[in-house]
């Protein structure tokens, strides 16, 4: 065993630990056992940063696959977390960031040994897979933060009691703010990453569109992104609608990596 695979090991260890004292901690009501568990995620992203750093040293990312892709995807997710749970003063962001990370980082770690499609070329190539990964990492904060909401909701409206681990819960309007801060974040983001992906298309391959599926999912949803960010800030969506355009978004986007890569025709290795 390298250093690469201990360091990958001990990070999805930490991410795993993190999730189970979460959900521990929330269950069972416990303020240290919550604290610790961000503590976990935290030392669990340490280790995820030093995997990434190992993977570049070693050469690992010369071509672009499914491994190459989720391992930086998902570090971009666990730091959108920590940024934004400070930011917001939420630490039930990181709750839901460690299985996310943890997911993301044992599928990288599967696909690792699958061999890539295409070459790292150029900045521009760089620019895209970049701003591509902030944009679907922010939204997939926002996305839990929705499910949240919209769970918190429905119980409202069904006038649950409010007893249990749903006395220690965000209010709905932090919650929508998580989705606020996402959308002001993810959709420029995403947009660049699209417009320098259809330009180094244009450079490599001779057009825009190639009729690949991965393009037509990433024009809806940067389609679905723009709604969203237009509707909060043109008109001043707030709450349900806006949770379930983030869920929209960030399910679109497993499908795109999971389910076309895997199952369907694409000339994308990731």
């Amino acid at each position: 065993m390298n250093w690469t695979d201990l360091s990958a090991y001990l990070c999805l260890a930490f991410y795993a630990a993190a999730t189970v004292a979460s959900l521990a901690g929330v269950l069972g009501r416990s303020a240290r056992v919550k604290k610790l568990a961000c503590l976990i995620c935290t030392g669990g992203f340490a280790l995820h940063t030093l995997w990434l750093l190992l993977s570049l040293a070693g050469g690992a990312f010369s071509d672009v696959s499914r491994g190459f892709y989720l391992l930086p995807l998902s570090w971009f997710l666990a730091l959108t977390g920590l940024l934004m749970s400070r930011k917001q003063n939420l630490d039930i962001v990181l709750h839901f960031v460690a299985p996310w990370a943890f997911f993301l980082g044992a599928c990288a770690m599967g696909f690792s040994h699958t061999p890539g499609t295409m070459t790292m070329a150029g900045p521009l190539f760089v620019l895209h897979l970049a701003a591509i990964f902030v944009g679907v990492g922010v939204m997939a904060v926002a996305a839990g933060a929705g499910t949240l909401f919209l769970w918190q909701e429905s119980s409202i409206k069904r006038k649950m009691p409010l007893e249990g681990f749903r006395k220690d819960l965000p209010a709905l309007g932090a919650l929508d703010r998580v989705n606020a801060m996402a959308t002001l974040i993810g959709f420029p983001c995403y947009s660049l990453g699209v417009l320098c992906g259809f330009l180094w298309a244009r450079i490599s391959w001779g057009s825009f569109l190639s009729g690949d599926l991965k393009e037509w999912i990433s024009l809806l949803i940067l389609a679905v992104y723009a709604l969203l960010f237009h509707q909060r800030q043109a008109l001043g969506w707030r709450g349900r609608k806006p949770a379930i355009l983030a869920i929209i978004i960030f399910a679109a986007s497993l499908f795109s990596m999971f389910v076309v890569n895997t199952v369907l025709s694409t000339q994308h290795g990731f």
